[in-house]
């Protein structure tokens, strides 16, 4: 049996978690899914840099690991960017 250490590997990869329709990393968000955050500091925190929760696997992952369950985030819309 594979371990997470070997299916999540670390790559700089353009098909990593960071672009991957699983990935959520928006501060609010993670403010959201982790109730206490905001007594400790916030999402928006420097310390935690990009990275965010895999919906897929459930786990709080840094955006350059790497999954054979990737998906490719769909592009944004001109209306989503203009509302960002």
């Amino acid at each position: 049996m594979r371990g997470w250490s070997s299916l999540f590997a670390r790559a700089a990869a353009k098909d990593s978690c960071g672009t991957c329709r699983h990935f959520r990393n928006d501060p609010a968000y993670l403010e959201e899914m982790f109730k206490g955050l905001t007594s400790f500091s916030s999402g928006y925190a420097s310390v935690r840099g990009d990275d965010g929760l895999c919906a897929e696997h459930d786990l709080y992952l840094s955006p350059t690991n790497t999954c054979p369950r990737y998906a490719a985030r769909a592009a944004a819309t001109a209306a989503e960017l203009s509302t960002r």
